[in-house]
């Protein structure tokens, strides 16, 4: 099957540019069709022929799963490609708290109510947990349902319904007011049954199998009764032989393009060893798992992942930066210190946060770098002493303050005696890292 461009898509199009599809012109769907993160049926208007023509080369290798609705909702999958510098990663792993039915009420619902509090703020962007994995292994089909409806109403999040018994899972929901939830496990003994309660209840159902083989088998199966939108979850035999699971499923749908294994994958980690929970977990987003399922509540061990994530589901190619400009930390004064450093994303967030946290308030005078850090713009010969007297100069913040100092990064120190000439600043070389920043303010700005 050959891919088609764009423009050669845009071609089979109705042109009309109606915006029934969500986007604004053909062109914008086209471009989406081609780099095969929509799917065609979004277009209502469509012709036959083109349908037939476009169908093929415009559905992404992997399906695109929507779990929840509303302001719930969460897509996952549509990857396509095996490595990100190929590319990119399009839809971030959902991180979920998994929860056993074997523990009582009152610790579940506290364990809920942790789950919900693990929102977190990092270089501008909230990050945070996105599921509630609630599984049955020893309460009643109705007792369990009965918590379903219960974990329901307090948890922020959508809640995945995991049971082997398809009776427990129709007793959950039955008290699940929001569409689309993510229910399972199908497996060779329940898959009918399950693929029924898929079905009647519209909802999105995991998969499972012994091997992969069988694995595929099954989800043709499903697939035959109607039922498009599954998760898989590959055979568990230890951290190793998962990543390589994983490898192998990522390598079948978007590089052989093998269909009955096109679909987002689910990673459950589980260790007595709370850093090697960490580990498991970071080696599953790192290889491709839609879904991590994990039986933690812990802060320390759920934002090292959501870190890693958030590293791993941004373009490559382009540079992640904030805008150029004066920015205001605090409510700095005419005492207050005035920093200067690049408008490379992680490096402005970095020293925001250690100078908010250090109880400072200060002026931080931000250059356009491109993006670029501090060391690399400054070996891009895009971070210059002339380049930053006529920033701090365009930006003002020397005339908001009532003296002379000027704080440049200890990583380009260098530049110091340039900024101090051009400038007429008494120029202070600051520390090399962000993390220094407070005890720097303390003894040389206090001091």
């Amino acid at each position: 099957m050959s891919d088609l461009s764009a423009m050669e898509i845009y071609q089979e199009l109705p042109q009309t540019d109606c915006g029934d599809c969500n986007f604004p012109t053909c062109m914008a769907f086209a471009m989406q069709l081609a780099s095969k993160q929509v799917s065609l049926d979004q277009c209502p208007h469509v012709s036959a022929d083109a349908e037939e023509t476009l169908a093929a080369s415009s559905a992404p290798p992997m399906r695109i799963v929507t779990i929840g609705d509303g302001n719930d909702e969460l897509e996952i999958g549509g990857e396509t490609v095996q490595y990100r510098h190929e590319e990119k990663f399009y839809r971030p792993t959902i991180i979920g708290v998994e929860i056993e039915d074997s523990i009582s009420g009152p610790e579940i619902m506290e364990k809920v109510k942790t789950a919900n509090e693990l929102q977190f703020e990092r270089v501008g962007e909230e990050i945070g947990v996105d599921m509630i994995t609630l599984r049955n292994s020893t309460r009643s089909p109705k007792d369990f349902g009965d918590l379903v409806g219960r974990v329901n109403e307090r948890s922020s999040y959508p809640i995945y319904i995991e049971s082997p018994e398809p009776e427990a899972i129709e007793e959950g929901l039955k008290n699940i007011t929001d569409g689309n939830p993510l229910i399972g496990v199908a497996t060779g003994e329940n898959w009918q049954s399950m693929t029924d309660l898929a079905t009647d209840y519209e909802s999105t159902l995991t998969v499972s199998a012994g091997d992969l083989s069988e694995l595929a088998e099954l989800t043709d199966q499903i697939l035959a009764e109607g039922v498009e939108d599954m998760v898989l979850i590959p055979p568990v035999e230890g951290i190793s032989q998962q990543i390589e699971n994983l490898t192998k499923l990522r390598r079948l749908a978007v590089e052989e393009e093998f269909s009955p294994l096109g679909y987002p994958v689910l990673g459950k980690v589980k260790s007595d060893e709370p850093f090697q929970l960490v580990a498991d977990g970071t080696g599953h987003i790192l290889k491709y798992a839609s879904i991590l399922s994990i039986e933690s509540t812990s802060p320390w061990q759920i934002l090292p992942l959501l870190t890693v994530r958030q590293h791993i589901y941004i373009d490559p190619q382009v540079q992640n930066s904030v805008e150029a400009k004066l920015y205001e930390v605090g409510n700095p004064g005419p005492d207050s210190p005035v920093l200067f450093t690049t408008n490379f994303q992680l490096t402005y967030y970095s020293l925001e946060g250690e100078v908010d946290d250090s109880g400072f308030s200060a002026y931080v005078s931000v250059m356009d770098t491109d993006g670029l850090g501090v060391l690399n713009a400054y070996a891009d010969d895009q971070l210059s002493g002339e380049g930053i007297v006529e920033t701090v100069r365009e930006q003002g913040p020397m005339d908001k303050v009532n003296h002379d100092m000027l704080i440049i990064p200890g990583l380009v120190g260098m530049l110091r005696m340039t900024v101090q000439e051009e400038g007429g600043w008494d120029v202070i070389v600051g520390p090399e890292d962000a993390a220094s920043l407070p005890r720097f303010l303390r003894q040389e700005w206090e001091g």
